[in-house]
């Protein structure tokens, strides 16, 4: 959907129509607050509330859900608005709820309480309720009139002002009687955030674009609103693969410019310079804005609030106090003042010394904005320095002007690296081919011919070549040094392609040379690392890549040999019991890769996480993160990782139970099937079959399934996903002739999980229910808790057998809480143990009826007559007590279906 009309994918997601009111938006994020005041309102002894908090941070819209809440029990509300112009006029904001004449008699009337009496003159001795909005704008007499109602008691008050200004005194008066309780309302956290964007545009919203809109908006309601209403017009908040994402820079609305521009203020000229100055250079060191302007102009910023400070080890740093501002500022600026800027601030980076490591990139970043192209070598080394601050966007800007300079092979070489990097592989590849070709051991030839290897194996699946490549420049190298280096990135990708007979060649080759290198050592425990985890010794992997990363500085000349590693420690810690160490590095580097914005380390990561929550059970959370993944690398090649993430996906639509959404995927996983990365092709492609067969209700063919696809694994050397296949037919509580293959991998291999895998399967197989709960108690000890779940479905249907029903009830108890953990699950063991009283033929055509498939279309899959599912759904609705297809979803659901974030 990139690209198409903003109201029309508006429209297909139910999202909102553009230009809506954040009142029209539903309320979220604001229980905890909401719930406190209606206690205050309905039983505190303060008549008032007021309700404090910045511009657009949602008072009014929070007051007003407070009257909806209240009105029954407090009577009748009113409700008033205050306005710089109402503030002109006496009783101005209340106008319209006082008489429309005062009485004319001797002497001067009593005039609050006369006006108290006409405002209650309808209250029938009940208690009136009074709103008024924006308090902080009234004139003094109606203030007055306020306290005074406080003060004698007969109405409640609910008011709302502005923090941070100055409020009429008998506003303040109010508070400092103890007439009022204040609540200063606070921004929306990016979870709220999050949550009202998905009922908002009632649909999938990415982290990444929750979290830039959290950042842009700082969590106020009425920008946040105008930020997604000008991204719905100019297109930039739209649909991919099934995700509301953000793409391009912010575009604002004439609306919210005028209202940020509001909140800057009139600036004066060195002060509208400075401001400028750090909307294109934010953060700015306090040096280099000291060498730009002046400290009286810094301390004017300061004072108006236009600027925050940040340590950064021993260096403070400057930005613009909110991220609109630099939004506003640099859309109102000229062209030609933006280059004077852009000119300025490289020239006094420059002067003080370039002491950042990012400093060099920013710079020739800011003479890319300035035209100023007149030294191709400080370009080059600029798109150098991005490259390995991971800013792969700028990267390819600054190498493609280099080159547009005149900066000849260098800047030919730099433009490849960073295309293969930015997910442009065909580009890179064509760039790669065109330059001279070397036989040098130079560091930017080896650096170069490794990348160009990379691309062709991660972005364009072409692993002969990259090996041939790799191959044909190690013979033709005199160094050793250089020799070893390249046979150790030949034995990675030869591991990571499951050959393992010349991986085993290359690595011989790499330790016989008589010198070598830091990097070659890198690069060979990565290779081993690899070779032990898919032999399934994970405790082994775990500790060599751990050595890896502690060795590894990060400032290797190849960004991704590091990221690769930090992958596969997040994999190992997974399958080596080690989840939770697992998800908080998926997390770390989630939020890294975010900070980077580097496209094909996000979608990575996104995968990751959604690998270890389908590996904990979680799995509404592993279906949310494939796909991000698949949204944001749709138009990204830099991991060829596509068609891994589709086949894993839809293993957790099956076990989620939508067989149809489980098939299209694994359809196109094999449509975009890859030749690269072969020692995932197993999870990819093999493992969701079976649970397919299993969802629609074949229990048996899906361990046939289970169990071929078990032995492909063996012949493939791939004992952990063996492992992984021989398990399943017990996880379906179909107990095949797998016990004695499982206690065989598991003596072979030191992963905690394989032991539990025999465990479990010996234990199903001699109906011993108390070595069920014991692989059930390992399970969740390990964190896995859809298996966990499963065992105790086992273990229940065991005891209950034996007839100890205490015991039974005591396991099935112990499976609903494990499930509830497991977001929503529906896996056959777990709905048998959460409906006992069907038959698995029952319970299989009720699962069928309640993801909405027809009578017709179930009768197609189980190979049965239409008669024969109506007569079974009959028996399901008596048993159940539910009256047709539509309540049978929440009959059999576990814990919540929805998505959570």
């Amino acid at each position: 959907m990139n690209g198409r009309n903003d109201r029309q994918a508006s429209s297909e997601h139910g999202g909102p129509e553009v230009g809506s009111s954040p009142r029209s938006w539903p309320l979220t994020g604001r229980d905890d607050v909401l719930r406190e005041l209606i206690s205050r309102l309905e039983h505190s002894d303060r008549p008032c509330l007021l309700i404090t908090g910045a511009a657009g941070v949602g008072k009014t819209r929070l007051a007003r859900e407070l009257l909806s809440r209240t009105d029954a029990s407090q009577g009748e509300a009113m409700v008033a608005s205050a306005s710089e112009s109402t503030a002109q006029i006496p009783f101005g904001a209340l106008a319209h709820l006082l008489p429309a004449t005062w009485p004319s008699a001797d002497g001067r009337p009593n005039l609050l309480r006369f006006l108290a009496d006409a405002l209650l003159a309808d209250a029938d001795g009940g208690q009136r309720m009074l709103l008024v909005d924006d308090a902080h704008l009234l004139d003094e007499g109606s203030a007055a009139l306020l306290l005074h109602l406080a003060v004698c008691g007969g109405t409640r008050l609910v008011l709302t002002a502005r923090s941070g200004v100055t409020m009429p005194d008998a506003i303040e008066a109010l508070v400092r009687g103890d007439y009022a309780a204040r609540v200063d309302l606070r921004p929306l956290e990016p979870d709220s955030v999050g949550h009202l964007l998905e009922r908002t545009l009632r649909g999938h919203v990415g982290t990444t674009t929750v979290r830039r809109l959290w950042e842009c908006s700082s969590g106020n309601v009425l920008w946040l609103q105008q930020l997604v209403d000008a991204g719905l017009t100019f297109g930039a908040l739209t649909v991919i693969e099934e995700v509301w994402s953000w793409q391009g820079p912010f575009q604002l609305s004439t609306q919210l410019v005028d209202l940020v521009s509001r909140r800057i203020g009139e600036l004066p000229a060195d002060v509208q310079r400075a401001a400028g100055l750090l909307a294109f250079g934010e953060p700015l060191g306090v040096p280099v804005l000291e060498e730009l302007t002046s400290a009286a102009v810094m301390d004017e910023l300061d004072r108006r609030s236009l600027v925050v400070s940040e340590r950064d080890g021993r260096r403070i740093h400057l930005r613009l106090a909110h991220p609109l501002y630099g939004e506003v500022l640099r859309g109102q600026t000229p062209a030609h003042r933006r280059r004077q800027y852009c000119k300025e601030l490289a020239a006094a980076v420059r002067r003080t010394g370039l002491r950042r490591r990012e400093d060099i990139a920013r710079v020739g970043g800011w003479l890319l904005e300035a035209g100023d192209l007149s030294d191709p070598r400080l370009l080059v080394s600029a798109a150098d320095h991005a490259v390995l601050t991971m800013d792969f966007t700028l990267a390819a800007k600054l190498a493609q002007a280099a080159c547009d300079a005149g900066g000849g092979a260098p800047a030919r070489r730099t433009l490849a690296i960073t295309l293969g990097y930015a997910g442009h592989g065909v580009r890179a590849e064509q760039v790669h081919s065109d330059l001279p070709q070397s036989v040098t051991s130079s560091r930017d030839h080896l650096q170069s011919v490794q990348l160009r290897a990379a691309n062709l194996y991660l972005s364009l699946d072409r692993p002969a070549d990259a090996l041939e490549l790799l191959r044909r420049t190690e013979q033709a190298m005199t160094d050793d040094a250089a020799r070893a280096e390249l046979a150790a990135l030949q034995a990675i990708l030869l591991a990571v392609h499951a050959d393992w007979s010349a991986y085993a060649g290359a690595v011989t080759r790499a330790r016989d040379c008589t010198t070598s290198s830091p990097r070659t050592a890198l690069r060979l425990r990565y290779a081993e690392c690899v070779d032990h985890f898919c032999h399934g010794r994970t405790v082994a992997a775990r500790r060599l890549i751990e050595a890896a990363l502690s060795a590894s500085d990060g400032d290797d000349d190849i960004p991704m040999v590091r990221a690769g590693l930090l992958g596969w420690l997040c994999i190992i810690q997974a399958f080596s019991g080690r989840l939770g160490e697992a998800e908080a590095t998926a997390v770390d580097q989630f939020r890294q890769a975010q900070d980077s914005g580097w496209i094909g380390h996000l979608g990575a990561w996104q995968f990751y996480l959604g690998r270890v929550a389908a590996r904990q059970g979680r799995l509404r959370s592993a279906q949310r993160h494939m796909r991000e993944a698949v949204s944001t690398l749709r138009d990204d090649s830099t991991w060829g990782q596509q068609a891994l993430i589709l086949g894993e996906w839809a293993t957790v639509e099956a076990l989620i139970g939508d067989a149809d959404k489980a098939k299209a995927l694994l359809d196109q996983a094999h449509l975009a099937r890859v030749e690269s990365y072969r020692v995932f092709h197993i999870p990819a492609f093999q493992m969701a079959q079976p649970w397919i067969l299993a969802t629609q209700g074949r229990g048996s063919d899906a361990a046939r399934q289970a169990i071929r696809a078990a032995g492909d694994a063996r012949k493939r050397e791939a004992p952990l996903w063996e492992a992984e296949l021989l398990h399943l037919p017990i996880r379906l509580g179909r107990p095949a002739t797998v016990s004695a293959r499982l206690a065989e991998l598991a003596a072979a291999s030191d992963a905690p999980h394989i032991g539990i895998y025999a465990e479990h399967a010996a234990a199903l197989a001699a109906r011993d229910a108390s070595g069920v709960e014991r692989a059930c108690t390992a399970f969740e000890a390990a964190g896995m808790y859809l298996h966990a779940a499963e065992a105790a479905a086992h273990a229940a249907l065991l005891w209950s057998r034996d007839s100890d029903a205490a015991h039974a009830q005591q396991v099935a108890d112990r499976c609903h809480q494990l499930a509830q953990r497991c977001e929503g699950v529906t896996t056959p063991a777990v709905l048998a143990c959460w409906t006992p009283e069907l038959t698995d033929r029952e319970r299989d055509i009720a699962r069928l009826a309640a993801i909405g498939q027809s009578s017709q279309r179930i009768a197609g899959q189980l190979g049965i007559t239409v008669r024969t599912v109506d007569n079974h759904l009959h028996r399901v609705y008596r048993k159940t007590g539910v009256s047709g297809r539509s309540e049978l979803r929440k009959v059999l659901s576990i814990g919540s279906p929805d998505s959570p974030r």
